[in-house]
Parts: structure tokens; sequence; C-alpha cells
């Protein structure tokens, strides 16, 4: 699917990634969604906007689908990781409109639906349907994908389109910088362990209490 939403010269939108078909779909992910080329970011909803959210509210994700990596940042730890696919998806096919489809509205605009497939370096396959808004520039508003179980659909909503900066797609230079997302993880899960873990020394009666233990502060998210 992210494939299909490069080549842009920048947008932001609301995303909704849905497993399954409505009333019964269950919903993977939300939050907001940017993109300008082949560089893509996603920022999770906080908890309680979105319902049977999966996924971690403090972080953020920057994906290049041309260079097939990206990176993890994780807001309260003021870091961030290295992320990469082993599979590539190289390439889409001419798009091709459904025979007696009509356009459809979605949030508000006129979206034409097209099939296409997009072919993986090693071979593999995937068909989706996109339903592209002409007056977004050719952003899809809607993309489902039958999936080998339960479809997939991604839907954006509140589209706009703006120029955004080069280093929105970057990590900030203040971050620091861990070499796996498990490395990161594991520092943030100790981090809070040693925050809410309490003092086992209590002192004689002349002694004085034993702080408990924290450590360095850092910037809330």
């Amino acid at each position: 699917m992210a494939l299909l939403l490069t080549n842009t010269d920048g947008f932001r939108a609301h995303a909704v990634l849905e497993s399954g078909l409505p009333p019964q779909a269950l919903q993977l992910a939300s939050g907001e969604l940017m993109g300008r080329g082949s560089k893509l970011l996603f920022a999770p909803a906080p908890p309680g906007k979105s319902k049977k959210q999966v996924g971690a509210a403090d972080s953020a994700f920057i994906w290049d689908v041309t260079e097939n990596r990206g990176w993890v940042l994780n807001d309260p730890l003021q870091a961030y990781a290295p992320v990469s696919s082993s599979r590539q998806f190289t390439n889409v096919s001419p798009a091709v409109r459904p025979n007696g489809v009509s356009p459809e509205k979605i949030d508000g605009h006129s979206c034409q639906p097209e099939e296409l497939t997009v072919t993986a370096a090693d071979g593999t396959a995937t068909a989706f349907r996109a339903w592209r808004a002409q007056d977004l520039h050719g952003i899809p508003l809607r993309v489902t994908c039958p999936s080998t179980g339960a479809p997939l659909i991604l839907t954006l909503s509140n589209v706009r389109l703006e120029t955004l900066p080069n280093d929105l797609f970057m990590p900030p230079n203040s971050f620091t910088k861990y070499e796996s997302s498990e490395a990161m993880m594991a520092e943030l899960f100790l981090r809070k362990h040693n925050l809410s873990r309490k003092p086992i020394y209590s002192g004689g009666e002349n002694e004085p209490p034993t702080a408990p233990v924290t450590v360095p502060p850092i910037r809330p998210y």
C-alpha cells in the first residue's frame, strides 16, 4: 500500500487501517499520515482517540519506499532506531478501471476506482483496488487488498496538499540513535521499571529516609 502513496509533492491526512469488512472490521491502526516523494511518516493517534487500536502512540514511523528502510522514533525516550524490510516492492502495473463501476464520493471527493498489481523483487504479486481523488492530484482515499484472509482497508480523510519540509522525514538531531528498535524498547522498559521501583532499604531510626530510585528526567511527550 505504501507504494501507492508515493510520488506526491506532499500531503497530510488522517489514516485508518482496518482488517475485515464493516461493521465487523477490526481497526489495526489510526493516526496522522504524511508523505512527500517516496517518503512517508505515520504518527499513531493517542490512546482514547481510536477504537481497538493496536500500536505504540508514543512512537512515530518514517519509511522510505524507494530505499526500503526507515526509522522508528520514540518521543518519551527522545531516541530513534533504524528498521528495514527484506522484501522490496519495485513495480506497479498500469491501472485498469473496472467495467461498470462508477466514481464514488469519499470524504467529499469524487474518486475513480482502479485495479492494479504491485510486484515484489522476488516476483510475488499483490492485487489492490484504489479510489483516487483527481482533485487531490490522484491521492487514493481508499485502498483495499484482499489479502490471504480478511481484506485490508486503508482509508484517508481530511487530506491536505502541503509542501512538507525534507527534514520532517529524518530523525531529529537531538534524538539518540540506538542500533535496533529492540534495544531502544529495552531501554525504555528499563527506565519505566526504575521509575516505578520502590526503595528496598529503609535505614535506621537516626538515618534520613532513602529516596526512591529515579532516572534523569526526559522531555514529556
